[in-house]
């Protein structure tokens, strides 16, 4: 009897031990499940995540493309700025190149119409020179002849 007894008490303790292990084993499905749960919803969070990243990357992408373009647009409008001012440069440059030339050329035209003026009046000088000599000689004549009584004043005048 004893170990019928023996037998039952350890009947009685596997069944406690069956019983403890059901609930335990209960409680591991109720893990997994809930795992799994959480599994699924973090591949659901991670795809969701990948795909604000490509879509993030995509953004990025077209903005790069968009800063590229406004900067090639950028350099070429410095450049036209560049070049527009190179060609106003240039085209002052020979205006004023031209307008020089003909400020020089007028002053020319003008020294030598001074010149020729100045010979003119040199001539004209010349010929109111000898006119005042001639004229200073004749009254020194009529002076001299007055002198030496050559010449009555009186019977000029009467």
């Amino acid at each position: 009897m004893d170990t019928e007894q023996e037998n039952r008490i350890e009947i009685e303790l596997l069944k406690k031990d069956v019983t403890t292990m059901a609930a335990l084993l209960n409680k591991f499905d109720t893990t997994i499940d809930k795992m799994q749960e959480i599994a699924s919803s973090l591949s659901r969070m991670v795809s969701l995540q990948e795909q604000r990243i490509e879509t993030q990357e995509r953004i990025t992408h077209e903005v790069q493309g968009i800063l590229e373009m406004r900067r090639q647009e950028q350099q070429n409008n410095i450049k036209d700025v560049y070049n527009r001012i190179n060609t106003v440069n240039k085209e002052l440059t020979d205006k004023i190149e031209d307008t020089e030339n003909k400020i020089l050329e007028e002053l020319k035209k003008i020294r030598e119409d001074l010149t020729k003026k100045d010979e003119g009046f040199g001539t004209r000088l010349g010929q109111i020179e000898t006119w005042k000599y001639g004229i200073a000689a004749i009254i020194t004549f009529f002076l001299f002849l007055i002198a030496n009584n050559a010449i009555n004043i009186t019977k000029l005048f009467d």
